[in-house]
């Protein structure tokens, strides 16, 4: 059994509590709250599965030509997202216009962020070659979307980019001249003859849009829309509903990685050398706020709240005066480094489930200095640093070994915590305890150094296939086990 010794430090510790970052940010825009629009069939409920991981979506394509836009769709599996549904602008269906127009207005007019709507979604089918993209109900909204969206950013949508694909390279097969370089062209030319140049001809030049498919492989299609999306939602609504849309997707890595970063810099990653964030409180305190924080950037579906658990910050903290670590081939990318990582913990394992089991020194844990009053020392600074960079490296092969979003097990937990150990922790933990002083210069030498770290040793959005790929099937941790 494992024992926590507490020595409390005889300094003055504060009584108030230090307010996590993102429950101010949450507060003011607790959901990304996204109108999408489309007739049946164009694909909207497989396009939100997977952007936001989510099982059961409730649009009008599970009831043909009926969609109750007021209502609010929050899947409990992800709750920073919500979804308004509007049925299709078919032609001489002026009901539905008429009613989306209305519930826009009404939501413009609502004073707070949170109640308004941060994006549109415009799902359009991407037609055959003799077809149409725009009927004449979505031509009239495109043509009026400034008077009737103000602010609120529109992306228009082209759906089902795999049919175009496979048809174009059953095409190139049947006539013997397939090439991957000259299908690419060619999909271009046709996306931009179907789609791209009948939208620029209704709605100008300036309007956003992706085609998408969300077939497996094309998982990089709905990345793009998402950072699309954010781009608009941060540059014309609100710096908060940007970070609402980083919190609630759950496609790319590198917007989660950057919402940590923008919420880090507000308040507690920046003048960590001062100690101007945590004067009076203890090390245990400063260091249980940072957590909150990250954690709730990544927002895993975590109904246990593991995550949070505090015998998990335990874990972290017992290591982070250890620098005794496998230092991985300099020459591999963090990415890869975790690939082989894990691998080699699988390579023995042949049961068909997986009791994954981290080693976890039993007896005693001296974890005092947790306790203590923060002083502002350098292994204090060295400390606060680690973990942020620990515990970010740690979230990012989550990301990689639950594609779902789902955290329903502590051995997943422990095992992304062992493959850290083994790709890159030691050079993490090094690093720090090599170059980083307290000093009196006044700059953020410590926030500049967390950056870099959290930069050498992070997995590229564009990687994360790939890894997936190289893994193998997803790992099924059927067998929980304690702390």
């Amino acid at each position: 059994m494992t024992v926590i010794v507490l020595i409390l430090s005889t300094m003055t510790v504060c009584t108030r509590q230090l307010q996590p970052t993102s429950s101010d940010i949450l507060q003011i825009c607790p959901k990304f709250r996204l109108l999408v629009t489309g007739k049946t069939g164009v694909g909207k409920s497989s396009l939100i599965q997977q952007a936001f991981k989510i099982t059961e979506v409730h649009v009008s394509e599970h009831r043909r030509g009926k969609a109750d836009i007021d209502k609010e769709f929050i899947a409990p599996e992800n709750e920073r997202f919500v979804l308004h549904d509007s049925q299709g602008f078919e032609t001489g269906d002026s009901g539905s216009f008429a009613i989306a127009k209305d519930f826009i207005d009404r939501r413009r007019q609502m004073p707070e962020l949170k109640d308004k709507i941060h994006a549109v979604w415009l799902c359009l089918p991407i037609p055959r070659a003799d077809g149409r993209l725009l009927e004449g109900g979505v031509e009239e909204f495109l043509i009026s979307r400034k008077k009737i969206l103000g602010n609120i950013p529109i992306i228009v949508v082209f759906t089902k980019l795999d049919l175009v694909v496979n048809e174009l390279e059953i095409d190139a097969m049947v006539s013997g001249t397939y090439d991957e370089a000259v299908i690419e062209a060619l999909k271009n030319d046709t996306l931009d003859k179907l789609c791209v140049q009948p939208l620029k001809e209704v709605a100008g030049s300036d309007i956003p849009h992706a085609t998408v498919s969300t077939e497996a492989k094309y998982e990089s299609t709905v990345r793009q829309l998402i950072d699309i999306t954010t781009t608009n939602v941060e540059k014309f609504v609100a710096s908060e509903a940007a970070l609402a849309m980083m919190i609630a997707q759950r496609v790319d890595i590198d917007l989660k990685i950057k919402a940590s970063i923008a919420i880090g810099k507000k308040r507690y990653w920046r003048g960590l050398a001062s100690g101007m964030n945590f004067t009076g409180f203890t090390l245990w305190d400063c260091l249980s706020v940072i957590h909150q924080d990250i954690i709730a950037v990544w927002n895993f579906n975590d109904p246990h709240r593991y995550l949070l658990d505090d015998k998990f910050k335990e874990l972290i903290l017992k290591d982070l005066d250890n620098d005794n670590f496998p230092n991985p081939a300099g020459a591999l990318r963090f990415g890869l480094s975790v690939v082989a990582a894990i691998t080699t913990i699988l390579a023995p394992i042949a049961a068909p489930f997986l009791p994954i089991v981290v080693p976890v020194v039993a007896g005693v844990v001296l974890v005092k200095w947790a306790y203590d009053v923060y002083q502002r020392t350098n292994i204090v600074l060295r400390r606060i640093m680690t973990y942020i960079v620990d515990l970010t490296c740690i979230m990012q092969i989550l990301f990689l070994l639950a594609p779902t979003g789902s955290i329903s097990r502590r051995s997943v937990i422990k095992f992304a915590m062992n493959a850290y150990e083994k790709a890159g922790k030691g050079d993490v933990h090094s690093v720090i305890r090599s170059h980083v002083h307290v000093t009196r210069s006044g700059g953020d030498d410590a926030l500049e150094e967390i950056l870099r770290l959290i930069e050498d040793h992070s997995i590229k959005a564009g990687e994360v296939q790939d890894l997936r790929t190289n893994i193998g099937p997803p790992i099924d941790f059927q067998v929980d086990e304690e702390w």
